[in-house]
């Protein structure tokens, strides 16, 4: 008969691993469904730009709570509408005029974000010239909702660009190609690798959860080729986003 140390036990680690589940599925749809990129102002450091709802384009710079430098111009073919500051502080210096927007602006621990949002028509595109503390870091540049860094230092985005974007599986952007990438230049060792996790919590199983079945090696057998059949389907994930 189980104790109830050993039911409190149970229950919590069954709560645990829903709980783990429920954070996979929410985190997952959050990568793949949201058109905004996660910032986390105070601690995302950078440029995020992306389209709204509305068809605006918003630009945030956020630093880590030190004392950083943003500065740009941000040009069209077309004309700028409006422009919506939000956050802009009295010593943030910010020129704006039909076709081109100019900013120089601080952060610090206590000013940690701050964004325009633009309203652009009959434009082919954007031209973006950003800079952290008076230099060019496109890896501090994210654009879209993966975050894909620009190609040059100047860059431009054209009127379909975010549309372009969400056509993209989720494997072929910023950072899962080139996570998947990596793994697949060397398959065959995480295939192996993964298969040894495998083994090491089946064996975890097998001194605990199926310790006390009647049918524990029919447990472990199925749990070595579940296991088997989740390597195997990862292979071909890999295989199918490297292009194949």
């Amino acid at each position: 008969m189980k104790t109830q140390k050993q039911l409190n036990s149970k229950k919590k680690n069954s709560n645990f691993l829903l709980l783990l589940l429920i954070s996979g599925i929410l985190l997952i749809g959050l990568l793949t469904s949201c058109s905004k990129p996660l910032i986390i102002p105070g601690a995302s450091f950078g440029y995020y730009i992306w389209k709204d709802s509305s068809n605006n384009i918003r630009l945030v710079w956020s630093a880590d709570r030190r004392d950083n430098s943003f500065s740009g111009t941000v040009k069209t073919d077309g004309s700028f509408d409006s422009v919506e500051k939000l956050g802009i502080e009295n010593d943030d210096k910010i020129n704006i005029s039909k076709k081109e927007i100019d900013f120089n602006a601080k952060l610090s621990a206590q000013d940690y974000a701050d964004e325009i949002v633009i309203s652009d028509s009959n434009y082919s595109y954007i031209e973006f010239d950003l800079k952290v503390n008076g230099q060019y870091d496109a890896s501090r540049i994210n654009v879209g909702k993966y975050l894909n860094n620009p190609e040059g230092q100047v860059f431009k985005i054209d009127v379909n660009y975010f549309e372009n974007l969400r056509e993209v599986p989720w494997y072929n952007n910023h950072p899962y190609a080139e996570f998947f990438h990596k793994l697949f230049a060397n398959k065959y060792l995480t295939f192996v690798y993964i298969y040894i996790i495998g083994i090491i919590i089946i064996e975890l199983l097998r001194i605990t959860k199926f310790a006390s079945k009647k049918k524990k090696g029919l447990l472990i057998g199925i749990s070595y080729l579940i296991v088997f059949l989740i390597d195997s389907g990862f292979f071909i994930m890999l295989w199918y986003a490297n292009g194949h």
